[in-house]
């Protein structure tokens, strides 16, 4: 496996660690706004009951306090979501940037690749061409050769041929 795919594996890796985060964030999120209606709820329920004035406004005083602090503690998980979703945004769109970029490198790959192969065709079409061209060259200087050797007259024939001419100057009948 290269680097590159490794790079890929790991921020894949780690968005899903963050995005695990974040359902970890979220349910405790939930599990804080429940406390909190209940908290509501029952403050206004002590606040509805019979009793002293004064314990009254401390229960109320006291469901409060503890609701603003929820309240507080949801602000900042919701911040600390908020902070984890954008990481994770940017690790993803990193990741998919490292992998536009792989693919673009792996097709400038492939087109290079296509067009050594087309050269190599090219080279290999040329030299069938020059040989062709070399066999007929040599064909035809080869033809042209044994047209003239054809007709010149070997010396033999030469011979023959004068012997020929004087024994017909021998036959003619002398009157």
């Amino acid at each position: 496996m290269d680097e590159k795919n490794k790079t890929i594996l790991a921020s894949a890796k780690k968005d899903m660690e963050v995005s695990e985060e974040i359902g970890d964030l979220r349910s405790q999120l939930s599990a804080m706004e429940n406390t909190m209606n209940q908290l509501k709820q029952v403050s206004f329920s002590n606040s509805s009951s019979q009793g002293s004035t004064v314990n009254q406004n401390e229960i109320i005083q006291q469901s409060q306090q503890a609701a603003n602090q929820l309240q507080q503690q949801i602000q900042g998980f919701r911040n600390q979501t908020q902070q984890q979703k954008q990481q994770a945004d940017q690790q993803l769109r990193q990741a998919i940037q490292t992998a536009m970029t792989a693919l673009t490198q792996a097709n400038q790959q492939i087109q290079a690749h296509q067009v050594l192969e087309q050269m190599g065709q090219l080279i290999d079409q040329t030299q069938g061409q020059l040989l062709q061209m070399s066999q007929q060259s040599q064909n035809m200087v080869s033809q042209q050769g044994q047209q003239s050797q054809s007709q010149q007259p070997s010396p033999s024939q030469y011979g023959q041929s004068i012997q020929g001419q004087g024994m017909q100057g021998q036959s003619r009948p002398s009157h």
